[in-house]
């Protein structure tokens, strides 16, 4: 269901000739062609693939199950969608009603050209989750720099969120943390940068080359598939708006001085094969600011864990997703 194919993606202001419309849509039309479809293996088949409506744009998701809610978030990096945790959440269908969406210029979603920061983001998925929760907060498993919005979603929207479980949060505050996210630095040049992330960034081999360096603990679990969708997803028409927004630093952001304001239960999964930046303290740090919130760190884990490590992840899903709701304070 490709329906950000229907969107429009040519803004004619005023002034502009027919001549230069018509040469801008035909220019629009032969990159959308050219792209890779999305495989249908991006989710599970037993997963119904629907559509929300957001102020920022519409939003693709695979639901199945019934149950109390649980919403999978994927993180933010090259070629990132629902299919980071497409080996971990059917597991959790047989006995809860089991999401896992695109975030707004991601995969299949919308992908506007708009700029979007955390705050944008968070409206989005405000949005989302007041659609499809029919008044049921749903538990949200998140990843990344989507764990450190997540936070900030449930100390703005205490109402939308039940408990939060976050692989690795992070807000990206730290320059030094981008290349580990699967990034480089660019020029001020927007041109250049949509050239560089063209040809270069959603590329198989820098795909390959920063899974095996950088995102996966242990370089030999590499898999064709994972390069093959992370590449495709990152060459869809207008992929390259979310992540070049996140180089010129739109999404980052301070989540810390909200951190009192969270209501619902926290915890946190670490990665225990995570590069060496992203070091357990900073989960310490989260979880003594956080009113209600734990931390476990997971052995042998990488950035991309759930794709990775599947097994492991689960484990350590189910442990919490079928526990108690309550924690017991920071770990």
């Amino acid at each position: 269901m490709k329906l950000w194919k229907r969107q429009p993606a040519i803004g004619i202001g005023i002034g502009v000739g027919l001549a230069g419309a018509i040469a801008l849509a035909i220019r629009a039309r032969v990159a959308r062609t050219a792209s890779n479809l999305i495989p249908d293996g991006i989710s599970p088949a037993i997963f119904a693939t629907r559509v929300a409506q957001t102020r920022h744009g519409e939003m693709i998701y695979h639901i199945s199950g019934s149950g109390r809610p649980v919403v999978f978030l994927h993180g933010v990096f090259i070629g990132a969608s629902s299919y980071e945790w497409s080996k971990v959440y059917p597991r959790f269908a047989l006995n809860n009603e089991v999401v896992a969406t695109d975030l707004i210029g991601f995969g299949e979603s919308q992908r506007p050209s708009e700029p979007m920061d955390a705050e944008k983001y968070v409206e989005s998925l405000a949005d989302f989750l007041g659609e499809i929760s029919r008044g049921l907060p749903p538990v949200i498993v998140a990843s990344g720099l989507t764990a450190g919005m997540a936070l900030l979603l449930a100390a703005k929207h205490p109402e939308l969120v039940s408990r939060l479980v976050l692989f690795l949060p992070t807000s990206l505050r730290a320059f030094r943390k981008w290349r580990a996210m699967g990034l480089v630095p660019l020029s001020g040049l927007a041109s250049i940068n949509r050239f560089v992330y063209r040809n270069y960034l959603a590329r198989a081999p820098f795909i390959r080359n920063w899974l095996t360096r950088f995102a996966l603990a242990n370089p030999e679990s590499l898999t064709e598939e994972m390069v093959s969708i992370l590449a495709t997803c990152a060459q869809q028409y207008g992929a390259e708006h979310a992540l070049l927004g996140l180089a010129r630093g739109r999404e980052a952001f301070d989540v810390e001085s909200r951190l009192a304001d969270i209501l619902a239960p926290v915890h946190i999964l670490w990665p225990g094969a995570a590069p060496a930046i992203f070091v357990p303290s900073n989960a310490e740090a989260l979880c003594s600011r956080i009113p209600q919130a734990s931390m476990d760190i997971v052995p042998g884990c990488g950035l991309l864990a759930a794709l990775e490590s599947p097994d492991l992840m689960a484990s350590a899903l189910s442990g919490i997703l079928d526990g108690p709701h309550q924690v017991s304070g920071a770990a």
